[in-house]
């Protein structure tokens, strides 16, 4: 399939992350986009200033006529989409051609020279900073982000299509349709588990896709894997080696160690050891691209980040971080961060837990991180594509918490919660609408303050 041979395109479920950034990729090209989403949102907003047209309900006749032709529109959805989706089976009845997004991106980027990321974890943050560094060395590139770029508010980069830059989504094994030069994958951890039987199957999954590297490719990985590759990490014997790991002013500092080179005194403008980790693996990619470590080290100085990865929303009355995390690695990760910068000071989490598939697959492992916090707050399962699971509820989880500063709440609750507590880090994590949830305390507590 080639997208180029359809002149219009309707994305059902346009307002998703990945779909967005595809769409906004078209729209850019001149191409004529339309599509559905549920809910108005600051991603559809920001797709109607540039000309797509979009749908909030199942209104068939507010379709555009010049979408209806069969042999002119390609269709495109999302795995959040059930095919009882009612636009789903008018398109489906008409005989359109109906792709999923990782088939577009596929067409998209198979042809030109590409690099993928891969990994449970830090995907977006590893794409972000290597679109960044790309920036600063002027190469003409396209990434497309699985987060909203604090730069410029979009989960979109488009200089040029010499080079592309896609996250490798391992959900729906939707990675092996991409043919990249250069893969890294930043770690395997369990998770998916209503697609993947167990455990090896994903990590059989990576190792497939690892396969996927066109002649004379190069793949690079975490060194906590087995990959036969370019490896990097904080253990001595990697490839590339993280030494003299330390903090100052919000920043991280940290050399690098590879062969006979070493590369002092780097400043990153991400706190945590795994974030100097997913800065590590774009750098080994950059070098790898021939770009000047002097151009890298500038660019980590004045990277700035990503939306809800570690983002500080506010520093006073007390320290309000918004963060993606929705898996007990992730957690922990920002846990074992947060405790290293701020030793002394109190830690309460306000998690929103994400799918019921996830909480039922974790549930132990999501308890035995979240009690670590000095207070735990339970908001109900984001369900997203999910129906509930008879008994998988957050009381569940709570239930499972050993810690007596634990309870369930709603959001309406939460800001008089916040103000009786004596905590000075307050902590929104999740991947559902726990993001949006952290602007409207945060609105409230300024307000108040």
């Amino acid at each position: 399939m080639n997208y180029q041979d359809y002149k219009y395109y309707f994305f059902i479920g346009v307002g998703g992350i990945g779909m967005s950034s595809l769409a906004k990729y078209l729209a850019i090209k001149n191409k004529n986009i339309a599509g559905y989403d549920r809910e108005k949102t600051e991603l559809t907003c920001n797709l109607e200033k540039i000309g797509v047209d979009i749908l909030y309900d199942f209104d068939i006749n507010n379709i555009n006529k010049s979408f209806r032709d069969p042999t002119k529109t390609l269709v495109i959805y999302t795995p959040a989409i059930s095919h009882d989706n009612i636009l789903f089976k008018f398109f489906k009845d008409l005989h359109f051609t109906i792709i999923k997004r990782s088939d577009l991106l596929a067409s998209i980027v198979n042809n030109n020279f590409s690099i993928a990321i891969a990994g449970t974890h830090g995907k977006t943050t590893i794409t972000a900073i290597l679109s960044h560094i790309l920036s600063i060395s002027n190469l003409k590139y396209t990434a497309f982000i699985g987060g909203i770029l604090n730069e410029n508010n979009s989960n979109l980069k488009c200089i040029g299509d010499e080079i592309f830059i896609v996250e490798a989504d391992e959900y729906d094994r939707t990675f092996l349709k991409l043919k990249p030069n250069i893969i890294c994958i930043n770690n395997i951890d369990g998770d998916h588990f209503d697609i993947y039987d167990d455990y090896n199957d994903l990590k059989t999954s990576f190792i497939q896709f690892s396969k996927n590297l066109r002649d004379e490719g190069i793949l690079i990985s975490n060194d906590e894997l087995d990959f036969e590759s370019i490896n990097y990490g904080f253990k001595d014997d990697s490839n590339f080696v993280i030494k003299n790991f330390r903090t100052k002013a919000g920043k991280s500092i940290f050399d690098i160690e590879t062969n006979d080179i070493k590369y002092n005194n780097i400043h990153f403008n991400m706190l945590g050891k795994y974030n100097c980790i997913n800065a590590l693996a774009a750098i080994i990619i950059s070098l790898k691209m021939n770009i000047s470590f002097d151009l890298i080290k500038k660019s980590l100085k004045t990277f700035k980040g990503v939306k809800r990865r570690l983002s500080f929303e506010l520093t006073k009355p007390k320290i309000l971080i918004d963060d993606y995390a929705h898996h007990p690695k992730e957690i922990q990760s920002v846990f074992n961060c947060l405790d290293d910068v701020y030793p002394s000071l109190k830690k309460f989490v306000i998690f929103q837990p994400h799918l019921f598939t996830r909480t039922r697959d974790f549930i132990d492992e999501f308890a035995q991180i979240l009690e670590k916090f000095d207070r735990v707050v339970l908001l109900d399962i984001y369900p997203a594509r999910e129906k509930p699971i008879k008994g998988i509820t957050s009381r569940l989880l709570l239930d499972k918490i050993k810690n007596e500063n634990k309870s369930l709440a709603n959001e309406n609750e939460l800001l008089d919660i916040i103000n009786k507590d004596n905590s000075e880090i307050i902590i929104t994590m999740g991947a559902g609408s726990i993001g949006k949830i952290c602007q409207t305390l945060k609105k409230k507590l300024v307000l108040e303050n």
